[in-house]
């Protein structure tokens, strides 16, 4: 269980950082969308096998529960904003906007994302 979470969150991370920094340089564009979704995708699978890990052989530190919860909803939000954007054809108009947004929802993913490798592997030297 733990190495299917591990694979998703890692796709999750490969996934997204295409997406947010290939789509800075390009530009935002449909296959950005797409490769963000999946990102997204991968991150909700590997939040969920974590969450039934968690709860079978440890509670992960509260502030890593928030901040995952945190970047995952900033993900979300951040994928919705770019489908509206594609959507309603103005993805050119709030590029700017949208990737400042971008860098920081990022920030705070990745951020998450180092703290729950950092406090896995403080459990796993503890035992």
């Amino acid at each position: 269980m733990l190495k299917t979470a591990i694979t998703w969150m890692t796709l999750a991370l490969i996934f997204y950082t295409y997406a947010v920094f290939s789509g800075r340089r390009q530009g935002l564009r449909l296959k950005h969308l797409s490769v963000f979704g999946i990102g997204l995708f991968c991150d909700w699978l590997g939040t969920s096998q974590m969450s039934h890990f968690a709860t079978q052989f440890g509670k992960a530190p509260d502030w890593h529960n928030w901040s995952g919860l945190l970047s995952l909803g900033g993900m979300a939000f951040h994928f919705l904003l770019a489908l509206l954007a594609t959507l309603l054809n103005r993805a050119e108009a709030i590029n700017l906007t949208f990737h400042r947004v971008s860098l920081t929802i990022y920030t705070l993913w990745i951020t998450a994302f180092a703290s729950g490798w950092i406090v896995g592997i403080m459990k796993m030297h503890k035992r």
